[in-house]
């Protein structure tokens, strides 16, 4: 049972009143993860006449702002899982190419109308989406999950019985739709729209975290891998193989240019398999020229650092490990890893004639 209809109906229990649920469904509710909630949202204890502890909705206390953006933050987390899910199981089935596959000679995988919005948006947003699937919207998402053929063929298995059957996976899509086209386009939502967004969105990230796990569980090597890095320059570079090592190179013709100068503040984010917990795991980071000067080390999935004049004409390279908590490794003494190699740094630019 989500954690606001819990508070509900303690607070309902402590006024002697009765009051409706509205979020409950004739269907079976898929249940909220309250520690989620507990962790996100400030805690709120309140004291009634006759002195006993009573729940409040910590949602009260945030501002319009705090609001739109935690709801924000859980529906952009739930799309992406979504698009990992639905890419990574029509690779499988159908191929790289997947948007162009046809099941029959009349029926497409992927129907017209999604592939002509996918190419507008990429068109419009150029560099913004690094792969198709990533310019799919929620509408889309629940089109795939719920198509009937592609819900039995793929998705049936992964979402019952979480979820009593499409109906119910559909009905909780067409309900989160219409909370995150307000928050796209920067209109109001209430908190009982908040409530529902994060409960809804909450269920289906436990589900595919548990799809994850099972079948990391039948790897021979079950433990979290890089799968994506962004910078602060607007790159964007999706992972296509974990099966080894991944090493980048920012010139030539398979990677983007990344061409830095003295007095560049570079950063870099590195996403990891968000289906094992971060604390089983650990991730170092040292940025590098001439293979053995330092620039900068340190810890975690943020790497940033400034370069200087005493950086110019030498190429950075940037190692990232992760290592878990286990005392056996995949790659001998870490479980995944990322070289990262830069053209040579330039001269500040007013250095330069």
């Amino acid at each position: 049972m989500c954690f606001f209809n819990l508070w509900k109906r303690a607070s309902n229990a402590n006024n002697n009143t009765e009051i409706s649920d509205s979020t409950t469904d004739s269907t079976k509710s898929a249940n909220c993860n309250k520690e989620m909630l507990i962790s996100v949202l400030p805690k709120q204890a309140n004291i009634n006449p006759k002195g006993e502890s009573i729940m409040s909705n910590p949602l009260i206390s945030l501002t319009e702002t705090e609001l739109r953006d935690l709801s924000r933050h859980h529906i952009d987390t739930f799309e992406n899982w979504s698009r990992r899910l639905i890419d990574e199981i029509f690779k499988n089935h159908y191929g790289n190419d997947y948007f162009n596959f046809m099941i029959k000679a009349d029926q497409p995988l992927v129907r017209s109308e999604i592939k002509k919005r996918i190419e507008q948006r990429m068109k419009d947003n150029p560099g913004r989406f690094p792969r198709k699937i990533d310019a799919i919207l929620m509408e889309d998402i629940e089109y795939f999950l719920c198509r009937d053929d592609l819900y039995d063929c793929h998705f049936k298995a992964i979402l019952e019985p979480f979820y009593s059957g499409v109906a119910e996976v559909r009905k909780v899509l067409e309900r989160l739709i219409p909370i995150r086209n307000k928050l796209s386009h920067g209109n109001t939502i209430s908190i009982h729209e908040a409530e529902q967004c994060i409960c809804y969105t909450g269920d289906f990230v436990v589900v595919f975290k548990q799809y994850y796990s099972t079948i990391g569980k039948e790897r021979d090597y079950n433990v979290p891998v890089f799968l994506r890095i962004k910078d602060s320059l607007g790159n964007d570079i999706v992972r296509e193989d974990t099966r080894y090592a991944w090493e980048l190179h920012f010139y030539g013709h398979l990677a983007p240019k990344i061409q830095l100068r003295s007095g560049d503040q570079y950063k870099l984010w590195v996403e990891v398999d968000s289906s094992f917990d971060s604390s089983f795991y650990e991730i170092r980071w040292i940025v590098k020229q001439d293979y053995t000067t330092l620039i900068k080390k340190g810890t975690g999935n943020v790497i940033d650092f400034t370069l200087t004049n005493k950086n110019v004409s030498y190429a950075p390279e940037i190692h990232i490990e992760l290592t878990t908590k286990r005392d056996w490794h995949r790659f001998h003494e870490v479980d995944d890893s990322i070289k990262l190699n830069y053209e040579r740094v330039l001269p500040p630019i007013e250095d330069t004639y």
